[in-house]
């Protein structure tokens, strides 16, 4: 936790509501990594666009234990992770300069550090298990894939089937067992 990487992206599916299983839309992913362990040690999914508050929840689920989360998704496994980080990375996102965030990180001794205008590279790690996790999602039906020449002719909102507590659950899976 000497050093954690934070970012966003729009999740590569179309997700349907539990009672009609009609496609409700995509969702957004946050995630936190730990550099040196390479570990997921925390995310946020929300039906909401990158915000302070994906930002804060995300740090909050990488701060406290995860036993209530697996439980809640009922996922038999072990995800001893948590604890303040010393340092945060992220990019130059509007959420990340709030000064809720930054006072947060003052009030908890987390130095929040900015990425270098146009060095992605000081987000690698993190912008890594997102393409890794996008890839596994592309597997599943309702993908959008990354781009529309991957897509074709896929109807990603015919065949949309996942709910977003089962995009949840699945996704947790892949962290804590993949």
């Amino acid at each position: 936790m000497e050093l954690v990487q934070i970012e966003h992206t729009e999740v590569d599916l179309q997700l349907v509501d539990d009672e009609n299983r009609e496609v409700i839309g995509r969702t957004y992913l946050t995630v936190a990594i730990d550099v040196y362990s390479r570990m997921i040690v925390g995310y946020y999914l929300s039906l909401n666009p990158p915000s302070v508050t994906s930002v804060a929840m995300c740090i909050t689920n990488m701060i406290l234990p995860k036993e209530k989360t697996l439980l809640d998704l009922d996922i038999n496994t072990n995800w001893d992770v948590w604890g303040f980080p010393d340092t945060i990375h992220v990019d130059n996102g509007a959420e990340f300069h709030s000064e809720s965030i930054i006072n947060a990180g003052l009030l908890y001794g987390i130095n929040i550090e900015f990425r270098p205008i146009k060095k992605t590279h000081f987000g690698g790690h993190v912008e890594s298990v997102i393409k890794t996790l996008m890839k596994a999602i592309h597997e599943i039906p309702g993908t959008t894939f990354s781009n529309i020449h991957q897509k074709g002719e896929y109807n990603s909102e015919e065949k949309a089937v996942m709910a977003f507590h089962e995009l949840e659950k699945w996704l947790v899976t892949f962290i804590t067992k993949i």
